[in-house]
């Protein structure tokens, strides 16, 4: 099994296109910053976590990513089946670009409903 560390799928949400400026206008040096953004690490500092996850107002399973070994028996119903991801997300401005503006308030709409949930 491979659970990774994935912050680039968050920042691609979130429409944040130049992670790495990000992360060191908000206090991560160069080489931190890299290391978590390219997966270089082998280990990450929860300090560092607890970080990404208030800047990008996540939780810490937003930032992993769970990919099964070929032959793992991992249940359908386990807890890290949720973090199983599928292809790269796009961000929202790339998903509505080519909506008709009719349909924008719709998706604004809809957008303030779910954060009043």
């Amino acid at each position: 099994m491979m659970l990774k560390l994935n912050p680039r799928r968050v920042f691609r949400l979130r429409g944040i296109s130049n992670d790495m400026t990000f992360m060191m206008k908000n206090g991560f040096i160069r080489s931190t910053a890299s290391n978590l953004l390219n997966g270089n690490t082998r280990y990450v500092k929860d300090e560092h976590l607890e970080k990404l996850c208030l800047l990008l107002h996540c939780t810490p399973n937003d930032l992993f990513d769970w990919k099964p070994d070929k032959n793992a028996l991992t249940p359908d119903d386990h807890p890290i089946q949720a973090l199983k991801r599928g292809d790269a997300p796009k961000n929202i401005t790339e998903i509505v670009k080519d909506l008709p503006l009719d349909k924008l308030d719709q998706v604004e709409s809809l957008l303030n409903q779910l954060k009043e949930d």
